[in-house]
């Protein structure tokens, strides 16, 4: 082994340390965004992606201050959690070196490169090679969430699928994983799915069993293998999601997203990533979960599902037993007691009063062929799902987008122009035929998110080997589809130097107006029977907010780009955002007339 491997380890296994402090900390030591690491969620550069940083000092400092511990007492807390992990390391010392022999035997005779990366042996029984790849580092293996400033997070999930191909294997989180892309190979893999306990493959919460099952919660519909079960789940799920069920909602997205947008105009400058996500944990406590919360109880709500949607993704919630004191001494155990709490009144006052608007309302009140409701568990884990998906992966897509309206004033005005008329045509109030008829507004998200997507989904755990293209994905390994290389590659809009998938060269919305450039080969929301169920209430949010900016705001500048600037993305998030937060100077629109636009 070169040096580079034992410096590489040092520095992995370091970065548990601020993991440790960021997760026991102090409560009120919040970042004013979601900045997380999606477990398990790829040719070099090209040039045409920006390089040149922009000036973001102020928002890197206030990066690197929210990833540290506010207070000695919040250190003192996360050298409290570590001594704790050591002491039961050391209680467990003798099982521990018995377990650890046993397994280097084992590992000797049936596969001794499993000695340096445990759970990578082949199925001897399968003809199918394994994929090629890279494990990187031993025992922990690459640092598969790593993000670059030219790409964003998750940059060697990319990296890797650029060098190996569309079917390649590393190792991350200490597993073995198969990263799938291509549509026809996804497609493939997914069909393996609800094949039954034992067989195929399914979704899988890492140390459910200890942590992350008690913080994020295991009954939820993404985490349902059965088929009869998972159906029965996605049904009752789905009426909460329905396109009458959306468009009950929309008065409340349309006041929501008026109060946010009026905040642009009262600023010189503003950073729309925070308005963003204000917007949609708003909207998560004002229509998912119904709360009739108090002017001044709003930013404690906001800071608590950030504070847990940032817990959920730390990776000590992985360590094999109970961290002492989970729910109490750790910030995410403290905010996701603070939402359930929240979510428990809510129910109790249902219970009482009847059903209302709420998607909460109708989780809690639906009913299955034969009459059965939900557990009281399933309808909390559930709304806790839709908490997590709606607020980080919307208020991502929506920065996404304002940044790009931003670089091409010319699809902003067209944007405009489409809003202008179907306020002349529907009025000013936000419906379902609104929405329907906001086509150009759709192409516009749908090719952002064709561009800047959530780079791999949700992982799958292999529970009997798959083959794949040729390729064995051995029972016990994790697979995983690859998103962003999927749209990479898509041949409907391929280009060999790269550029249809810059934000400048290759951001066209007009290509989803035409069946011939329509893109072939995009799944920004997932793929099969798992694909996300609230799709339709974030495309609903997303539409009414820029909808909403359209109207009042005749024109944007982005503040820290300029000419052919290069954008800088965070590292850090879930899915891609600007390092600036898309900081714009905006002017209010001349709403006393309506401009003509052919698009």
């Amino acid at each position: 082994m070169t040096m580079k491997g034992p410096i590489r380890c040092l520095f992995l296994l370091s970065a548990l340390l601020p993991s440790a402090a960021a997760f026991a900390g102090s409560p009120r030591s919040t970042p004013h965004d979601v900045r997380t690491a999606a477990a398990f969620r790829a040719r070099p550069m090209p040039m045409s992606y920006p390089t040149v940083q922009i000036a973001t000092d102020a928002a890197a400092s206030k990066s690197t201050t929210a990833l540290c511990m506010s207070s000695a007492s919040s250190i003192a807390v996360a050298k409290s959690a570590i001594s704790a992990i050591f002491s039961q390391l050391r209680h467990h010392a003798k099982l521990l070196f018995v377990l650890l022999t046993a397994s280097l035997l084992f590992a000797k005779r049936s596969n001794p490169q499993s000695l340096l990366w445990p759970g990578t042996q082949t199925d001897k029984d399968c003809d199918a090679p394994l994929p090629t790849g890279t494990y990187g580092c031993p025992f922990i293996g690459i640092n598969i969430m790593g993000g670059s400033k030219d790409f964003g997070p998750m940059y060697k999930i990319w990296e890797l699928g650029q060098k190996f191909g569309d079917i390649y294997r590393m190792y991350g989180f200490g597993v073995p994983i198969v990263s799938v892309s291509g549509k026809d190979n996804i497609k493939a893999l997914l069909k393996n799915e609800f094949k039954g306990e034992g067989e195929g493959i399914g979704t899988h919460l890492t140390g459910s069993e200890h942590n992350a099952g008690a913080v994020f919660g295991d009954k939820a519909l993404l985490y349902e293998n059965d088929a009869n079960k998972h159906g029965r789940l996605r049904k009752m799920v789905g009426e909460a999601m329905s396109p009458v069920a959306i468009a009950a909602a929309l008065p409340s997205f349309q006041e929501l997203a008026n109060q946010q947008v009026g905040k642009v105009l009262k600023e010189d400058t503003i950073q729309m990533e925070e308005l963003f996500n204000e917007f949609t944990l708003d909207v998560a406590w004002k229509q998912i979960l119904g709360l009739d919360l108090k002017e001044e109880d709003i930013p404690e709500f906001r800071k608590m599902v950030q504070q847990w949607v940032i817990g959920v993704m730390n990776p000590l919630l992985l360590v094999p037993f109970r961290i002492p004191g989970l729910m109490k001494v750790t910030k995410v155990g403290r905010a996701r007691t603070y939402i359930v709490s929240k979510i428990e009144e809510k129910l109790n006052k249902l219970e009482m009063d009847g059903p209302d608007s709420s998607t909460l309302s109708k989780l809690y009140f639906a009913t299955d062929d034969e009459g059965n409701k939900l557990t009281r568990e399933e309808v909390i884990h559930n709304a806790m799902i839709l908490i997590f998906a709606g607020s980080e992966t919307s208020s991502s897509t929506l920065t996404c987008v304002s940044l790009l309206l931003g670089l091409h004033p010319n699809v902003w005005r067209k944007v405009k122009a489409e809003q202008e008329e179907l306020v002349a045509e529907l009025g000013g109030d936000f419906t379902r035929e609104t929405l329907e008829k906001s086509v150009y507004l759709e192409s516009v998200i749908k090719e952002t998110l064709r561009i800047q997507p959530l780079v791999t989904g949700e992982a799958r755990l292999v529970a009997n080997t798959v083959v794949v293209d040729g390729k064995q994905i051995p029972k016990n390994w994790y697979a995983m589809f690859n998103v962003k290389q999927t749209h990479w590659n898509d041949p409907s809009t391929f280009k060999e130097d790269g550029s249809h998938m810059d934000i400048r060269k290759g951001f066209e919305p007009e290509r989803w107006l035409d069946e011939k450039t329509k893109p072939s080969e995009w799944m920004p929301f997932g793929e099969g029977g798992r694909r996300c169920i609230g799709e339709r209430l974030g495309m609903a949010e997303m539409k009414v907010f820029l909808g909403m900016m359209a109207r009042k705001l005749d024109k944007f500048d982005l503040v820290n780009v300029h000419g052919d600037d290069g954008i800088v993305w965070k590292t850090d998030s879930i899915m891609a955002r600007p390092a600036d937060g898309t900081e714009i100077r905006a002017t209010a629109a001349d709403t006393s007339h309506a401009v003509e636009y052919q698009i």
